[in-house]
Formats: structure tokens, sequence, C-alpha cells
């Protein structure tokens, strides 16, 4: 039982100022009691603390900060209808870090079992490999998305907050299909690490690219299972709470704006937001930023339309067909009639069923000057 693995979080523990809630607030709409077994039909997101610092790199301390996220989260007001959700508490630690990612697999995997979107509260950036851990025998090719401002990649035999992506994509067996990272800042991270990355035809996409147009950010977004965001990527104005953000970043909105992103998304199942550091934090912004991308990315999973997704002869999507005059390749177009969301369609030789991949119009309008998309050619080269 996942319970086994948890330490509850009382709601006295988190609102000493002001209790109980008011009716609107979305502490008052928290279920914190558990006991036993998990009911998949009653609830739609469940929030976990991981308080595990200690393969966190030069930000030790981020383990302390998962209720000051909480006491700010559980004060903001809610405008939107509330998915049910479910406070687990916190992962008791295990004697090493090792043991903490396993019982972070652990009770991962029996939220995804039983349809149960996770938000994960840290804790060091590593423990997005125990995330990460917790989709092996579910899911054949894995998406995930990582938002942090350097590519953590270094070489160790030890998984910590600068070599975990290394040891997810060296992971045996092998279910991951793409890792595609957003926000680095290219003076912070080593040629190689971009390099690696480019080669395995993973989207990897620089800050300013991200800034100069946050809204082509949702399709990779979309197209994800997982996202993993260290809050390293914003810039220190923004959130102090970090040893090692800097001067430049994402601002508070754009982070705000991804994780918006994420909770729209019907594949998206697990959420990890990771070193928030309360010891460096200033009157609380970092807590308060922090809390914020979560609001955001609740508002965005209580606005997820159902089965909006392509398939052949549904008459809620448009389909369009693009033959490029420079190559042999005809690119297939689904526009939402529901959401007005794009997707491609790439064939896949061996298979009954083609692969539908997120795009956005501007894919659209390239492919019509005839440009093949990075991301179709990605894909299609995978597949086949």
């Amino acid at each position: 039982m996942i319970s086994d693995y948890l330490e509850e979080v009382k709601p006295e523990e988190l609102d000493q100022k002001q209790s109980p809630w008011e009716p609107t607030q979305l502490g008052s709409k928290v279920h914190f009691k558990y006991i036993g077994e998990l009911d998949a039909e009653s609830y739609d997101l469940a929030i976990l603390g991981v308080g595990e610092d200690r393969s966190s790199t030069d930000n030790h301390g981020c383990g302390s900060g998962v209720n000051k996220i909480r006491q700010e989260l559980y004060k903001l007001y809610v405008h939107f209808k509330m998915p049910r959700i479910i406070d687990l508490g916190n992962i008791r630690l295990g004697h090493s870090v090792r043991d903490t990612h396993v019982a972070l697999k652990q009770v991962v995997s029996e939220l995804l079992d039983k349809r149960i979107t996770p938000i994960i509260l840290g804790g060091g950036h590593d423990l997005t490999y125990g995330q990460f851990q917790a989709y092996e025998n579910r899911i054949h090719d894995v998406d995930i998305v990582i938002i942090d401002e350097k590519i953590d990649l270094k070489e160790s035999e030890e998984v910590n907050a600068r070599s975990f992506l290394r040891h997810i994509i060296m992971h045996q067996p092998n279910y991951l299909f793409s890792a595609n990272h957003l926000g680095h800042q290219v003076f912070y991270n080593d040629p190689k690490s971009i390099d690696m990355l480019d080669s395995l035809s993973y989207d990897v996409i620089r800050l300013g690219e991200v800034k100069k147009d946050i809204f082509e950010m949702e399709p990779i977004l979309r197209n994800a299972d997982m996202l993993s965001f260290d809050l390293s990527a914003l810039k220190s104005s923004d959130v102090p709470a970090n040893a090692l953000t800097s001067p430049n970043g994402l601002s508070g909105e754009e982070a705000c704006q991804l994780c918006r992103f994420a909770g729209f998304s019907n594949k998206l199942s697990s959420f990890g937001l990771y070193e928030f550091n309360p010891y460096f934090d200033q009157n609380n912004q970092g807590a308060k930023q922090a809390s914020q991308m979560l609001w955001y990315f609740i508002e965005g999973f209580a606005n997820r339309k159902e089965n909006d997704y392509p398939s052949e002869n549904d008459s809620e999507f448009i389909k369009y067909i693009v033959k490029l005059e420079s190559s042999d390749y005809e690119i297939v177009f689904w526009k939402s009639n529901y959401s007005m969301k794009w997707w491609m369609e790439v064939p896949q030789k061996d298979h009954k069923h083609n692969k539908y991949i997120p795009c956005s119009y501007k894919d659209y309008e390239n492919a019509m000057r005839d440009e093949l998309p990075d991301n179709w050619m990605k894909v299609y080269t995978k597949l086949n």
C-alpha cells in the first residue's frame, strides 16, 4: 500500500494565520485524510511532497520547502470548476536517495494505475528520475518535457540533480521516446550536451526561443506524458528561492503560462515542480510564484477537453493535406473544431495506425510554403 511510504500533512500545520480557509479558497476544497486504498473514482489530482535534497547540486535546503508551497497554494481562490484533489502528504525519506526514488516510483506508479495525476513538490531535480521510472511497463514510448536553465547530462554513476537526464536516456529497459528540453541558457551548458540531445532528435529550445513565442511551446507540452520543472529556469528577480537562479530566465508570467499549457493536455499524467529552496526566499516570493504555477496547472486541468484527439471520419476535425513540391512527402494536418488545436499525422510503415503529434498553425503555414516541419521529420525518422 502506498500509505506505507507517506506521512500525513494536516491542514492546521499549513494555515497558522487563517483557519479555516474560506469556502472559495483552494485549501478548503482539498481532501487531506488518506487511509487505506485510493479510490480511482474519487480523485483527479494528488498532491505529493518529497523533501529529498541529498542529491540536489548546490541548492541544498530545497527539501525543506514543500509545505511552504502548500501554505501559499491553499490560500489562492478558485474561479473554475474544481477538480477532485487529495493531498497525500509527504513521502518518507529513505536511508539513501535511491530508496526515496524507489518510494516515489511506487507511489506515482499506483496513482497512474488509478488515472490520478500526481503533482510532485520537490525536493531536488534528481527526483525526476523516480517520476520517470513510474512509467516503466506502462507506456512503451514515453514523452517527457524538462524545463530548466541547465541540461542535466553530467556523467556520474549516481543519480543527482546534474546527471539524472543521462540516466533517463540510458535507462534499461528503454521506454523513452523523447526528452524535450525547454529554457536552457547556452552559456551555462556544455555544447556537447546540446549536441547529444540534437543527435537523438529531441527538441532543445533555448530560453530566447521560448520567450520569443511562448505559444509555440504549447504543442510540445501537449505531447508530453510528464513534465519536470526546475525553478532555476526562472529569473532570480521572480524566484529568489533557489541558489542557482540567474538574472536571466523565464518570467513568472511565462512560467505560469507553460504550466497552464501542461494542465490543458489530456496526455500529460504527472507534473513535478522541483528545487524550491525556502532558505533563499524573500518575503515568500518564491513560494508564491511556485503556488501560482500550480494554480495555473490546476486551472488548465479543470478545463481539459475530453476526446480532443484526431481520428479518421471524425466530424469534429478538419483534415488538410499538403503536398511538398520539394520532396516526396505529403503532410496531413488535422484541426479540431472544438479546441482549434492542430495535429500532424505521421505514417508508420509497419503499423496499422499512424501517429498523431501536436503542432501549431505555424507548422501548417510553413508546410504551405513548402517547408518540411522539423518535428514531423524527427518523429518520422524515429518511427521508420
